[in-house]
């Protein structure tokens, strides 16, 4: 793969990331109830969903105009990290009882955004993939 090529990958990549998070900002500030709700469930103050907002919008508007990037992919990073180790602490059996959700799809917003982004990232490997 070429530089041009693989630049071309990575910013396809980085332009539909900065779609997600912003898309997730917006979407809480429209669910204000789920936004909340969230925190809760996360042993957060509810007020922090307003802080999750800004740095969802805010990230995803840098990501999609290529400023501080590399910075607030780092954030990204860190954010998922915790969220994503505070659900296992808060709903880990459930988690784990619900494994075979994994491996069925079912038609719900979840599962069909999943199959979306998969597919766009094979086509982004397709289109950039040289048999050597």
């Amino acid at each position: 793969m070429t530089w041009a090529e693989n630049k071309k990958s990575i910013n396809i990549l980085r332009i539909f990331l900065g779609l997600v998070f912003l898309s997730a900002g917006v979407f809480r500030i429209f669910n204000p109830g789920l936004a909340e709700t969230e925190m809760i469930s996360l042993h957060f103050p509810v007020f922090f969903s307003w802080v999750v907002i800004v740095l969802e919008i805010v990230g995803g508007l840098c990501l999609l105009f290529n400023r501080y990037v590399k910075k607030t992919l780092i954030l990204f990073s860190v954010f998922l990290v915790v969220a994503s180790i505070l659900a296992l602490v808060t709903s880990g059996k459930e988690l784990v009882s619900n494994l075979s959700e994994l491996f069925i799809y079912n038609l719900n917003p979840t599962d069909f955004f999943l199959h979306v982004t998969f597919l766009i990232i094979i086509i982004t490997l397709l289109l950039n993939y040289k048999k050597k």
